[in-house]
């Protein structure tokens, strides 16, 4: 008997979602997915053990806008996690400073990370309010990077690995991530040091034939300039605890 042909593994689109778990557990609502939907998520990710209400859910979900995501388990994400290239991360909101939301999201994203889940690690409900109806400040931290995300989802789902960048001297709480976007190239530079730490500062090196400038801040429409040297491009990096910066450049200038 024949080997089966290889099934090709395909990358999700890029989503931002939130762990449901039902109210009561593994009954879904749908004031609780609206509600999802209304403070800026695109996405609603159901534990595959309350398979029984997965349909209700589905139902739910598209009558509200939302894509379902059906998952084992949350595993919260860590600085070192996210260089692992899962396509699917989750931020545990109780573990993580809101602080390091953006620097963790983009960093996941630049290895490969497409959907985002955040989970305020509640046995049921969105934990999108607390005991006394008002909104935690993570949701609206959270919905700020997310909108990060979505707003440049066409950009990042056509991402794949670029010439490796080099750090000198090296700064452990730094990652920078130069990405090829077909005609234009991406750089994703994030620290992921705890709030209070000193700023990183330090020299990235990027590849011959790199443009240096000018490079678009996606976030706020800011550019910088890189310096030209014979062997590529040299950018100095001063980025302060939980900084995450995406520049984007096309790679033949007028």
């Amino acid at each position: 008997m024949g080997l089966l042909p290889a099934v090709a593994q395909v990358r999700p689109r890029p989503l931002v979602s939130v762990w449901y778990r039902g109210m009561p557990a593994g009954v879904p609502r749908q004031v609780d997915l609206e509600a999802i939907r209304d403070a800026g998520f695109t996405a609603v990710t159901w534990p595959v053990h309350h398979v029984a209400g997965a349909l209700d859910l589905r139902r739910m979900a598209d009558r509200a806008g939302l894509r379902v995501v059906i998952r084992v388990e949350s595993v919260p994400l860590t600085p070192e996690s996210a260089l692992r290239g899962d396509t699917h991360v989750d931020i545990l909101v109780p573990r993580t400073p809101v602080p390091r939301y953006s620097s963790l999201m983009w960093r996941a994203v630049a290895h490969g990370a497409r959907v985002v889940s955040f989970d305020a690690g509640l046995a049921e409900g969105t934990g999108l309010s607390d005991g006394s109806g008002q909104t935690p400040p993570w949701v609206q931290a959270a919905s700020a990077v997310g909108r990060q995300l979505v707003r440049n989802a066409n950009l990042v789902d056509i991402l794949t690995a670029g010439p490796p960048v080099r750090i000198d001297p090296p700064v452990n709480d730094l990652d920078v991530q130069l990405l090829d976007a077909g005609r234009a190239w991406v750089l994703v530079a994030t620290n992921v040091a705890p709030p209070g730490t000193a700023p990183a500062d330090t020299y990235a090196f990027l590849p011959s034939g790199v443009p240096p400038a000018e490079w678009l801040n996606l976030f706020d429409g800011s550019t910088i300039g890189m310096l030209r040297q014979p062997t590529g491009v040299r950018w100095h990096v001063v980025f302060g605890p939980g900084d995450a910066r995406v520049y984007v450049i096309d790679k033949k200038q007028q």
